[in-house]
């Protein structure tokens, strides 16, 4: 990031709601990550001007990571500092109106290799491998066979670890993304959002016409999750 970027963000968001007025919604997505966070945005003057911001609180640990972790885990732990609840607490903080805030879930895992068996693998020493969609996950498993399925209860994310070939995979399932939802009812958020609806499974309605074993779509739990309340 250059030192002119923040400014010169904040001349095209004024410009973008100069021209377009105020007839229709303009946004932008913004990095879920505390440096981003706190570096990257003239807050104060571009959230007047816009109607939501899009947190992208995925790939928290990305490609470039070097130790495993949780990639779009709800809270912090005491060994993760990035969450959502991060980045929500610290707008927030701020004075940007939670009816404006928008939080991300990831409808893909991010897989690393040569991850020991300690801790699960959560936390460990590893290479990053590679993306997986969630419509993908069982053929992945089932390509890789021993994979076991844990949940953080402090983090309130799941993730899995194969301890025979040391992969560790980090992701979203239907329960973490009801819990993000219900979060973002329960905070007077604007709602949540996703990357992306091509890699979820395909709908409840249309698995029921399909054979096959049937996976819970992570759109169909938040739209669950949604109305649960109404």
């Amino acid at each position: 990031m250059k030192p002119a970027d923040r400014p010169n963000f904040t001349k095209l968001v004024e410009r973008l709601r100069k021209d377009i007025g105020w007839g229709h919604e303009l946004s932008f997505a913004a990095g879920g990550f505390t440096k981003f966070l706190e570096e990257s945005i003239e807050w104060g003057k571009v959230m007047p001007l816009l109607d939501y911001v899009n947190i992208m609180s995925y790939d928290l640990v990305h490609g470039y990571s070097t130790v495993t972790g949780h990639h779009t885990p709800l809270y912090s732990t005491k060994e993760q500092f990035e969450s959502t609840d991060r980045a929500v607490r610290f707008l927030d903080s701020i004075g940007v109106p939670m009816k404006k805030v928008i939080i991300g879930a990831a409808f893909y895992g991010r897989v690393w290799e040569n991850v020991a068996n300690i801790n699960n693998g959560l936390y460990q020493a590893g290479k990053f491998k590679r993306g997986v969609s969630f419509s993908a996950m069982q053929q992945f498993m089932q390509e890789h066979p021993g994979f076991r399925q844990f949940w953080d209860d402090v983090a309130q994310a799941p993730y899995l670890y194969n301890m025979d070939k040391q992969l560790f995979l980090t992701h979203d399932n239907p329960l973490s993304v009801s819990l993000k939802t219900k979060y973002a009812r329960e905070k007077g958020l604007s709602g949540i959002m996703f990357w992306q609806l091509a890699e979820d499974v395909p709908t409840k309605a249309k698995l029921d016409r399909m054979e096959g074993e049937k996976t819970e779509g992570l759109l169909d739990a938040i739209y669950k999750a949604a109305h649960q309340a109404n």
